[in-house]
């Protein structure tokens, strides 16, 4: 999801290093690209250290049919971005995506009053800055944005925390399994009374397995009933799995 200079952009060239790319407006053409079988892979932003789970993702692991094959955990340093000769105290407005909204807050917070616009990914936001003919006009975006896009950097990592992680996921339509591979992830749902969660959980626990995420996800068509999704460390060839 994205265009060039997106983070997810960069993620698929580090996990795909000579391959062809193609681009969508939202994460749901992603997921049917790959479910159609137009992509064979599929790239998504799942999980951000500061900013948390993208949600939209979660909703829509619910909806398709999928294997997750692979991972990468991709460092996200966010800089402010804006035309030739724009300074930060020209600037009156900046535009990027939610999630690097919420992980510069403290930064943007220091500008005092600023407008603060939402758009559909971070190369877009520079995108726009590079196609405006406004100067106070800024995006925060990746530093690869400043060269594709002819852009400045005003200033570099403005992000909350130096430790700013974002996670990505590969997805199939087939499952790959990858020598080496060593996490599983799998939604489910339990019936809904008292314990249910708990006696799941507690199978991890007797295993041995290390769980290092749990999130739970509402489904729409029941009230107050949830999926959950869970990722747990351990070897895909262990005794364990077989139990």
């Amino acid at each position: 999801q994205g265009i060039d200079g997106a983070y997810s952009n960069i993620a698929t060239e580090k996990l795909f290093p000579l391959s062809n790319i193609m681009y969508f407006k939202n994460f749901e053409g992603v997921f049917q690209a790959v479910e159609k079988g137009l992509c064979k892979y599929g790239v998504l932003p799942i999980e951000n250290s500061i900013a948390g789970s993208v949600n939209t993702v979660y909703d829509l692991m619910k909806e398709h049919s999928f294997r997750i094959v692979k991972s990468i955990k991709l460092r996200i340093q966010h800089s402010i971005l804006a035309k030739k000769g724009v300074k930060l105290e020209d600037i009156k407005e900046i535009i990027s995506h939610e999630q690097a909204i919420n992980q510069c807050s403290k930064f943007i917070k220091s500008l005092g009053d600023i407008k603060v616009t939402v758009c559909s990914n971070t190369a877009l936001g520079a995108k726009i800055v590079s196609e405006s003919e406004r100067h106070d006009l800024a995006c925060i975006a990746s530093n690869e944005c400043a060269g594709i896009y002819d852009l400045d950097i005003i200033k570099s990592n403005v992000q909350n925390a130096d430790n700013n992680y974002t996670r990505f996921i590969c997805i199939s339509k087939k499952k790959e399994v990858y020598p080496g591979a060593d996490k599983i992830s799998l939604m489910l749902v339990t019936s809904n009374q008292p314990g249910a969660l708990y006696n799941v959980l507690s199978c991890f626990n007797a295993l041995g397995v290390n769980m290092t995420k749990l999130e739970s996800c509402p489904i729409p068509e029941r009230d107050f009933e949830f999926m959950f999704y869970f990722d747990f460390t351990v070897s895909v060839y262990s005794d364990k799995l077989e139990r």
